[in-house]
Formats: structure tokens, C-alpha cells, sequence
């Protein structure tokens, strides 16, 4: 996805200075003024102001001037003119901010169901695994006995964590069979190789009868 990054301006008021004398043919009355907001945005969404800048314009002799060029008591009378709120201008941070809270509050609920569910594998859980190399796959949970799971990983690995997820499909899953004991799988749980447990609601209602091998 492109991101574009910019700034824009916004008209905010337009108005009259009353009573003020125009610099340039002296006439009163005549000054017309128009203030902007500035702001920055990311792909056309809003994300805070960064100042204003004022255009001030003469009727009678149409002439335009910059705010520093005006009188001290024009540019006082410009300075305490009140403007509308711009909280639109803070959309795209606040829709940041909504974001980022709802990741961590997922990132922490994950991470309290997986130190749960690690401690009692079911048959049909699936991990998502992140390797040494950086690259992140899963695997299935084929049998349990009392002191190993046997598993199948996945053929494929993926470059980002949440594309693990993609890969969970039952053709993905060939003969890669690797077993594990029951503290082998803490160790990787506490060496932060396993990231994610999915467990299906119906599996957790299922009676698990541990047998060992013969």
C-alpha cells in the first residue's frame, strides 16, 4: 500500500477588520482577511495542524499584504481571533492512537490465552512458530501421550507474523513430522518460538485420555 505524506491548508474564518486603516490607499473599512491551517496528512487523511497563515486583502485598492506587513495593533486584532475547533485535523492520530490500543490490548489477550493453553496442549491446537532465521510458519498438534506431542509442521513459511495465519490449511500439512516432549515445547514457548496457540472452542469441551506408547 502507498503512503503519501504532505501538507495542506484549510480555511478556517474570513472576515472584516473593522475600524482598521488599509496601509496602502488608507481607506477604512476596506481590509478583508482570510486565515488558513495548515496541516499534515497521510494520504489525504488528516493527522495534526503545524500552524496558519493569514492573507489579508483590500477592497478599495486591491491590494494583498503578508501579515508582517501590517500594523502591530492589525496583527494583535488577527492574533485573538477565535477560530473553530480543528479536531478534524487530528483524525488521522486519534485513528492511530484507536489503533495502536487495539493491537496492544489483542497483542496482551494472545499472549495470556497462549501461556494458558501451553501448559495443556489438546490435539488440533495449531502454533505459530517464529524461527531463528526470522521467517514464521505453524504447526499441528497430531497425538498427545503423557511426556510427548506429536506434531506436524507446515510446508511453507511466511515473512511477517500475522501471515502465519495464511498458512493454516489442511494441504499445507505433508510429512513433516517432528515430536516434541511436553517441557521441549515450554522451552520453546519461553524462548519466544512460539508466539501464538489457536485452539478450536470445541476441542477445549473434549476429553483428552493420555496413553503412553508402547
Amino acid at each position: 500500500m502507498l503512503f503519501l505524506i504532505g501538507t495542506n491548508d484549510s480555511n478556517v474564518k474570513n472576515g472584516l477588520l473593522s475600524g482598521k486603516k488599509c496601509p496602502n490607499c488608507e481607506s477604512f473599512d476596506t481590509l478583508h482577511f482570510s486565515i488558513f491551517r495548515k496541516y499534515v496528512y497521510i494520504t489525504l487523511i488528516p493527522l495534526f495542524p503545524v500552524g496558519k497563515t493569514v492573507n489579508i486583502h483590500c477592497n478599495q485598492c486591491d491590494h494583498y499584504f503578508d501579515y508582517e506587513e501590517l500594523s502591530e495593533d492589525i496583527q494583535e486584532k488577527l492574533r485573538n481571533e477565535k477560530l473553530q475547533s480543528s479536531v478534524w485535523m487530528f483524525s488521522g492520530s486519534i485513528i492511530i492512537a484507536l489503533y495502536l490500543i487495539y493491537s496492544l490490548n489483542n497483542y496482551w489477550q494472545e499472549k495470556d490465552e497462549t501461556s494458558l493453553l501451553i501448559n495443556t496442549p489438546l490435539k488440533g491446537d495449531v502454533y505459530n512458530l517464529k524461527f531463528s532465521n526470522g521467517y514464521y510458519s505453524t504447526l499441528k498438534i497430531d497425538k498427545i501421550t503423557k511426556d510427548s506431542v506429536y506434531t506436524t509442521h507446515n510446508d511453507y513459511d511466511a515473512y511477517l507474523p500475522y501471515e502465519a495465519d495464511d498458512l493454516d490449511k489442511a494441504e499445507n500439512y505433508s510429512d513433516r513430522k517432528v515430536n516434541y516432549s511436553r517441557k521441549g515445547l515450554l522451552e520453546l514457548y519461553k524462548n519466544d518460538e512460539i508466539i501464538k496457540i489457536r485452539r478450536s472452542r470445541q476441542l477445549e469441551n473434549q476429553d483428552q485420555n493420555y496413553k503412553i506408547p508402547l
